[in-house]
């Protein structure tokens, strides 16, 4: 497993050598007893793997996400585990919010559990999250959230759930992922007028080389992320995702002279103009800030599944 995750992080870097708490995560990992499914099991990522690393223009050094334990683990040990991995890591989230956390995820249906995230650069303390998944029943304390988020979320299209809540607790940051059906993104107009990004659409109609009509029919989710401590909501930075190959019909590194112009706002890989071989894209963010006409892309970047599959055991 170690071998495809330092591809990955050459294909950003330039640099095979691992930061420190990702090569922690990854030897975490690969000490699974269940080595037939260790790196093709995790909800995480689209090929199973459970690691994933992130590329943005903006983003020094390394950003991760990696299961907390491996497979073998049951997932109601495993925010204990990311909680005691941050705690470890001088990270620890304050007791009433872990204890928040728990609730999410008492006594109701699991599948993604909890993930670690890090980013890593050379010189600067490593910052880390953690991501816990709110169970299929269980119901999202009001008082984790910023008032005006708990009102705008009612806004939101009948069907949306609350998914994730992910804590940065060195930034004393939240952000809360859901997960949208099937809609038309102008059905998200009622909400961001609410949350405070009445001008989300017409920036991502300005950005996007197809405007708006690029997200047509594509399955996505959102996220809000926010400051502790904040109650009034007007720094909410919001974020919409979407799949790499739903937005990548043809992809422009497939050989077929057909160029994606969308691939002029994804960022590049060390030294290559799209994916390298061996390396598949994952999600796409396309994070807004409110009052700024920009927009922020990322992508998540995993081994390619014919590569996992020659690495299983290793």
């Amino acid at each position: 497993m170690r071998e495809p995750v330092s591809r990955l992080v050459s294909a950003l870097t330039g640099k095979a050598e691992l930061p420190p708490l990702l090569s922690a995560a990854v030897d975490r990992l690969q000490s699974s007893s269940w080595y037939e499914v260790a790196n093709r099991w995790s909800r995480l990522t689209p090929t199973g793997f459970p690691v994933e690393l992130t590329t943005a223009s903006w983003i020094q050094g390394v950003q991760w996400t990696a299961e907390v334990a491996p497979p073998e683990t049951p997932d109601t040990e495993r925010l204990f585990l990311a909680t005691t991995l941050l705690a470890a890591n001088g990270q620890e989230p304050p007791p009433q919010l872990a204890d928040g956390l728990a609730s999410c995820q008492a006594g109701g249906e699991i599948r993604f559990g909890t993930w670690l995230g890090g980013r890593e650069a050379p010189g600067v303390t490593p910052k880390l999250k953690l991501y816990a998944e709110v169970a299929e029943n269980a119901a999202l304390p009001p008082e984790l959230l910023p008032g005006r988020l708990v009102s705008a979320l009612r806004r939101l299209p009948a069907g949306t759930r609350p998914r994730i809540l992910g804590i940065q607790p060195a930034r004393e940051r939240r952000e809360l992922y859901v997960r949208l059906p099937a809609i038309d993104v102008v059905d998200l107009l009622p909400f961001l007028h609410t949350v405070g990004h009445p001008e989300a659409l017409a920036v991502l109609n300005r950005h996007l080389p197809d405007g708006i009509r690029r997200l047509a029919g594509r399955r996505l989710g959102l996220s809000a992320a926010w400051s502790e401590g904040e109650d009034d909501g007007d720094t909410i930075a919001l974020a919409l995702f979407a799949s790499a190959r739903t937005l990548f019909p043809v992809s422009p590194t497939s050989g077929s002279g057909v160029h994606d112009p969308l691939a002029s706002c994804v960022p590049t890989l060390h030294g290559v103009d799209g994916a390298q071989p061996g390396v598949r894209r994952g999600l796409v963010a396309m994070g807004l800030e409110p009052g700024r006409d920009e927009l922020y892309i990322s992508v998540g970047l995993v081994p390619a599944a014919e590569e996992q599959t020659e690495m299983v055991g290793g």
